[in-house]
């Protein structure tokens, strides 16, 4: 009995089956695994900011005297301080642009340039301070003294705020609470910062900013 052999045009059209099957599947694959990477980040960069903020608020006192006693510009005063417990390793990027996930771009990325109010840390993530409450000395309890924000991977794409871009507010009790807001943002919503009536939290409601708070709490990015 004779063994049938495949012929070519047999060959050929198998592997273009698997060509295609690869070309679906492949991208898929490798979108899930950069999500769970960015998660991975986002849950790290709340550890540690949140032990280094706990960390600070007892060697360096009360978090909203820090900007009221700070020693030139608040905001790199205050960065310094956390350098004393997150390292700055490597050299900040230059100006790169992050957009929100409406693909609309934002100046996030210039701020991550700024070498003085900025932290490159040694996994490559970068953190910055681009909000910063002149207020908290004075504000109730609950209230934001400034924002951070992180770019868990550098400069590396996809820069997409709700991706791989989250935002912590960093409350005068020295509490780190992720940015809570819409997620996905609404294109319809006039305002861009906004306050919570109960806790005064800074809210984000049209860059995804707000989508911190969902990846912290399910872990996932399903948008």
């Amino acid at each position: 009995m004779k063994n049938k052999a495949f012929t070519l045009a047999e060959v050929l059209v198998t592997l273009m089956i698997i060509g295609v099957i690869a070309s679906i599947t492949i991208p898929t694959l490798k979108k899930t695994s950069d999500e769970k990477a960015y998660v991975a980040g986002a849950l790290k960069a709340y550890s540690e900011l949140s032990a280094a903020t706990k960390s600070l608020k007892r060697t360096e006192g009360p978090i909203p005297m820090w900007s009221l006693y700070a020693t030139g510009d608040p905001v790199v005063d205050i960065m310094n301080k956390y350098k004393k417990i997150m390292p700055s390793v490597g050299v900040p990027p230059k100006s790169y642009t992050i957009q929100t996930l409406n693909n609309e771009a934002t100046d996030f990325g210039n701020k991550f340039s700024n070498s003085k109010a900025t932290i490159t840390a040694a996994d490559g993530s970068i953190y910055n301070l681009p909000v910063l409450n002149s207020n908290c000395p004075v504000a109730s309890k609950g209230e934001v003294c400034f924002m951070m924000l992180v770019d868990v991977n550098g400069s590396k794409d996809p820069n997409m705020i709700g991706v791989d871009v989250f935002a912590f507010n960093i409350l005068r009790n020295g509490d780190v609470v992720p940015v809570k807001g819409k997620c996905p943002p609404d294109k319809s919503t006039d305002s861009t910062d906004d306050s919570d009536s109960e806790t005064g939290q800074f809210v984000d409601e049209t860059l995804g900013l707000g989508c911190t708070e969902r990846v912290i709490m399910e872990k996932d990015i399903s948008w």
